[in-house]
């Protein structure tokens, strides 16, 4: 099958993912994105859609008209996920409180988040867990009280490049209400690591109430599996309050006090609340696993670069045709599409793919010198790789590298790639340039061909935002949160 197969099917995916687990994990919330009801309809007003994706997902509390116009599925990590978007001059992106089946004492949760030109210029709320739906507090600067309990736990992003992110990235952390915290907001509690544009992110936490009257209560963290944070010495609840972890808030909000001044948007997937045992992230390939190439195709597929050859797997020891590579050289730089540059591609699925690559100057035909034909089921070799990805990248000629390239075609082209760390060859100082690429081999050699066009993007928000003056009313619909009804 070809790298262009789309994200996998709902009902598989859901069967895979649940065989994902850890053992032990009992998931007591899943919050899948593959309903149809999660897209507003347009033969439906906005009442009509909130109570069909009630209807659909009825633990949702606080369903507002802006969680239907700002949100769509959209390819998920697996299946669907929900595209969010807060616009310009907008606060409110997603927020609705996503209820557990009953309140527990400790929980793990664990979702995917993807962002998509996502440049804050200042600091959010991203989904997490909470006691916070049924009064007002711990949300807004209001702390929990004895007339008002409440805690919550949800994430928290700043301004790109900020807070020890690096260049175009997010700074992520935990913003927390409880009782020892040290203002009337939640403490921000950063974790020192940025999100990467255009990449899906496995974010996990880890809630342990407090005992009565005791301060044993806990937050841990992970990014992708790297912990992140890690806090204990808490309270959440005095003696004799009903206080437990009681929703997932599905909060992604700007601010504060000001709008934001940029379009922010992001895609969440695989939201699962476990109430035993930590959830772990997703392997998305099930076949690379004993090679060395596996964390690299694990990393390509979270750039969305790389598609599998079918359900969960990558197939790494297959041989790849010229038309899989281009297609993945493609989603690398996403040339626009040229004129018809070859004879033997008409009606090929990656026609497109190959006419925008030719007409960039990055493939060039099988039959030199006409270079009239593609080949594009041929089989690719590493010498032919290399070419591409040099003209891909434009690199400079570098030093004489391997023992078997001597007068070869591609030399200058094989030793560019090895002055620039995109190739390492195929072992003992040899790179065995008329040898069939391998998919796993040339995954590897697309994830550095991106580290190396990422290194020379540099993404920042607008620099001009300083609001002065008192901060605007902000339109109820747009709050983060409403004073909810007794009982609620």
């Amino acid at each position: 099958m070809s790298l262009r197969k789309t994200i996998i099917g709902v009902v598989s995916a859901v069967a895979v993912l649940l065989a994902a687990f850890p053992a032990g994990a009992a998931v007591v919330q899943v919050q899948d994105f593959e309903d149809e009801t999660w897209d507003e309809q347009p033969d439906q007003s906005l009442v009509e859609a909130i109570e069909a994706l009630r209807e659909v997902h009825p633990y949702l509390v606080d369903v507002r008209g802006l969680d239907m116009t700002r949100t769509r599925r959209a390819d998920g990590y697996l299946g669907h996920g929900l595209q969010v978007t807060i616009p310009i001059d907008g606060y409110r992106g997603f927020g609705p409180y996503a209820r557990l089946p009953q309140p527990v004492d400790e929980a793990w949760f664990r979702y995917y988040l993807f962002l998509d030109g996502f440049l804050p210029v200042s600091s959010g709320k991203l989904p997490g867990l909470a006691d916070a739906s049924r009064a007002p507090s711990a949300k807004g600067c209001i702390p929990s009280t004895e007339d008002a309990p409440g805690w919550s736990g949800r994430l928290m992003f700043d301004a790109v490049g900020t807070a020890g992110a690096g260049p175009g990235e997010v700074p992520i952390g935990l913003y927390l209400y409880h009782l020892g915290q040290l203002g009337d907001c939640g403490d921000e509690l950063m974790f020192q690591k940025g999100l990467r544009q255009e990449r899906w992110t496995c974010i996990e936490g880890h809630v342990r109430m407090n005992s009565a009257g005791a301060e044993d209560g806990m937050v841990e963290a992970w990014v992708d599996g790297e912990r992140v944070l890690w806090r204990d010495g808490l309270a959440f609840r005095r003696p004799g309050e009903s206080v437990a972890i009681r929703e997932m808030w599905d909060n992604v909000y700007f601010g504060g006090r000001y709008p934001t001044p940029n379009q922010l948007q992001l895609i969440l997937d695989q939201m699962e609340v476990s109430d035993s045992g930590r959830l772990g992230c997703i392997d998305p390939f099930l076949d690379d696993n004993d090679t060395v190439h596996a964390n690299d195709l694990t990393e390509l597929y979270a750039r969305r670069l790389l598609l599998g050859c079918d359900e969960r797997l990558a197939c790494p020891l297959d041989r790849l045709t010229r038309a899989e590579f281009a297609a993945m050289i493609h989603r690398l730089v996403g040339p626009p599409r040229g004129p018809d540059a070859f004879t033997d591609d008409d009606g090929h699925w990656a026609e497109g793919v190959l006419d925008s690559l030719a007409a960039a100057g990055i493939i060039k035909g099988c039959n030199p010198p006409a270079n009239t034909r593609v080949c594009p089921d041929g089989q690719i070799t590493r010498a032919e790789v290399g070419a591409i990805v040099r003209r891909t990248l434009g690199l400079p000629s570098g030093g004489d590298e391997f023992s078997d390239d001597d007068g070869h075609w591609a030399e200058a082209d094989i030793d560019a790639l090895a002055a620039a760390g995109i190739t390492r060859g195929c072992g003992d100082g040899v790179y065995c340039p008329d040898r069939s690429m391998l998919r796993m081999e040339a995954g590897t050699f697309t994830l550095r061909a991106d580290d190396h066009l990422r290194a020379l993007t540099v993404l920042s928000a607008p620099s001009d935002w300083a609001p002065t003056g008192p901060s605007p009313e902000i339109p109820l619909e747009e709050r983060e949160w409403i004073t909810p009804p007794d009982g609620s």
